[in-house]
């Protein structure tokens, strides 16, 4: 005889952990720039002791996989006639709050972004090296996440908050699926969108345009940064876009692959509504098995997730990138796959 699932959670604020008597949880996960955040809703009367900045940490379980999804600290709390809600923000909101004025010399991009994290307190975990930068001004026109996510972009890597609250960034390889659903089973419904795609190619200058950053005339402006190769300039077609930071010719040509293939990939995107899956973060490739001719299948690269449980039941909600050989890191130029956690 097959029994139903029956999700559950364990939620921990301070020194209390709740696994009964919420009233509802939501846990939205985004890629950097934009911030993870957890909420939860308690009765009036709960006897909450915890107080803003105190931990917070969320583990989910569908009935079949329990995982840790969530780890930081209470942000706000509010208390009415109705209830108490309770915010919590992981190291994202640390990184959010914190404008660096700083200039760093000689680095890659996933060491600028080990620095800003050891800057504001926050924990590291694996960071995609990226590209080659000999210098990197951080001002605090941008927070820190803003700035991670920039030089990371360049890199064609996504930046993320971890389930135990550590930064780290991967270059997505979207060609596999880490995950398979079955439409009837898991998934509930599942829609997707296709736009046309009139921009063909996407062209990065830096200013010197020499090979390494080492080289004594990385600092000097090139009046031919293509070296007599140079595109086909800006049109209706064609996108460019300047980035002094960018000095060699290697790291200017990696950051136009890494947007050309992130157009490529929001021509055809959607969002599934599943039965609870604890497993699903942004940067997870999923397959989707069973569905109706014409709809997705995948691999499909979640950029966004949100966790719901309430008292009508739980269910994830992802919203998705088409993936597939565009998304196959070798399509990118550059040595991106190194990676190392904690400072150099």
């Amino acid at each position: 005889m097959t029994s139903l699932l029956s999700p559950g959670y364990t939620l921990t604020l301070g020194s209390q952990q709740w696994k009964e008597q919420l009233l509802r949880i939501e846990l939205s996960l985004a890629a950097a720039p934009s911030l993870d955040s957890l909420s939860a809703w308690l009765p009036a009367a709960a006897p909450l002791s915890a107080a803003v900045g105190d931990p917070a940490a969320l583990t989910l379980n569908s009935g079949e996989t329990e995982k840790p999804v969530f780890a930081g600290a209470i942000a706000a709390i509010l208390r009415s006639l109705d209830g108490i809600h309770v915010t919590a923000l992981n190291a994202g909101g640390d990184l959010a709050q914190y404008r660096p004025a700083v200039t760093y010399e000689q680095v890659t991009a996933g060491r600028v972004a080990r620095y800003l994290c050891h800057d504001a307190g926050v924990d590291v975990g694996d960071v995609a090296d990226g590209v080659s930068i000999l210098y990197y001004v951080a001002d605090p026109s941008r927070t820190a996440l803003d700035h991670i996510a920039r030089v990371c972009g360049w890199s064609g890597a996504m930046a993320r908050v971890s389930a135990d609250n550590r930064l780290e960034s991967i270059v997505v390889d979207a060609t596999q699926a880490d995950v398979a659903l079955r439409y009837g089973r898991e998934i509930h419904s599942i829609e997707n969108r296709k736009f046309p795609a009139p921009i063909t190619s996407f062209t990065v200058a830096g200013e010197s345009g020499v090979g390494d950053t080492s080289s004594p005339d990385a600092f000097r402006s090139s009046i031919d940064f293509f070296a007599g190769n140079r595109p086909d300039g800006p049109s209706r077609a064609a996108r460019w876009r300047s980035e002094p930071a960018l000095r060699t010719a290697e790291a200017a040509g990696t950051a136009g692959a890494a947007h050309q293939r992130a157009y490529s990939s929001t021509r055809e995107r959607g969002r599934l509504t599943a039965f609870l899956q604890p497993e699903l973060r942004p940067g997870t490739i999923v397959e989707v098995q069973s569905l109706p001719d014409g709809l997705p299948s995948g691999p499909l690269v979640v950029y966004r997730v949100m966790h719901v449980v309430g008292t009508r039941g739980a269910v994830t909600r992802a919203d998705f990138h088409k993936g597939g050989d565009s998304f196959d890191p070798r399509t990118l130029l550059g040595s991106l796959l190194g990676a190392a956690g904690g400072l150099p």
